[in-house]
């Protein structure tokens, strides 16, 4: 979704874009476009974060990638580029560009097939990728090891490999906007619902912010009892969180002291320049 979210930030100004998604975990089935009455429980979370951020692009989802995408073509013949979120494996869409992302902690090219590793199919599957992304990495990644990661993707060399950091704003959001340096003498209660918080949490131990982390489950879909244990559990705490999960949390009434960080991926080494142009040409 971070992503994702990189090519709308640029490219929806001057391109029509849409965004399909399969809507993991939603409480409806079939396609669904997204609309004003939309809900994280309709749509998804990470769908209806990207509805909320990107007023200029449609948001589709459908576990049917297939059917999505005919709807949408048929509902906005007009689109320039049909975004699909999470769709590697799904081998009946032959798309104009298939970017792979991979850790860096955890490169394909390190890991094992399911059950064994977190891979879905073999790691051979990597050569259907236009573009390969390595994500996550230090901000100060030397070139020494991006060429060592290269030559362990053994990539095609007219094909390209690019690497991205998480970045995070300093400014906090909610009911107002607020300055992280503001909570450096309070201890924070940080609420997680993705999978995997942990570079968000090793952002705020190099901020001296003072929390505990309270870590569910990715999607988790947050019920009146989570809501009613976090006020009897933590009285009066200003919480942080993230903004897949302010979407859903922010209507049961943690308002008050409930802040969301925002993220946002950044290439390393001008990465953005070449990454764009190729972008760029295909929605043309």
């Amino acid at each position: 979704t971070p992503m994702a979210e990189y090519i709308f930030e640029h490219f929806s100004e001057n391109f029509k874009l849409a965004l399909l998604s399969r809507g993991y975990k939603r409480s409806t089935k079939g396609f669904l476009l997204a609309d004003n009455n939309s809900t994280p429980e309709l749509i998804g979370d990470e769908p209806f974060q990207v509805f909320q951020k990107f007023k200029k692009i449609n948001v589709a989802v459908d576990e049917d990638r297939v059917r999505g995408v005919k709807n949408l073509l048929k509902i906005i013949p007009e689109l320039n580029g049909i975004i699909l979120d999470d769709s590697f494996q799904h081998r009946k869409i032959s798309p104009k560009l298939n970017i792979l992302l991979t850790s860096y902690k955890k490169p394909f090219f390190r890991d094992k097939l399911l059950p064994i590793g977190t891979l879905r199919e073999s790691s051979k599957g990597y050569r259907r990728a236009d573009l390969v992304i390595v994500t996550k990495c230090p901000i100060n990644m030397e070139p020494n090891e991006m060429n060592l990661f290269k030559k362990q993707i053994d990539f095609n060399p007219a094909k390209n490999v690019f690497f991205t950091t998480i970045s995070y704003n300093k400014t906090l959001f909610g009911v107002k906007n607020i300055e992280l340096n503001h909570f450096k003498k309070e201890k924070i209660l940080l609420i997680t619902g993705v999978a995997n918080p942990n570079p968000l949490l090793d952002y705020l131990n190099s901020q001296n912010i003072n929390f505990f982390h309270l870590n569910f489950s990715d999607h988790h879909k947050y019920s009146k009892n989570d809501i009613f244990k976090i006020h009897k559990d933590f009285k009066n705490k200003t919480i942080f969180t993230t903004e897949k999960d302010y979407v859903k949390i922010k209507n049961l009434n943690l308002d008050n002291n409930l802040y969301f960080i925002k993220m946002r991926t950044e290439f390393l080494n001008d990465g953005d320049k070449s990454f764009n142009k190729i972008i760029y040409n295909r929605f043309n």
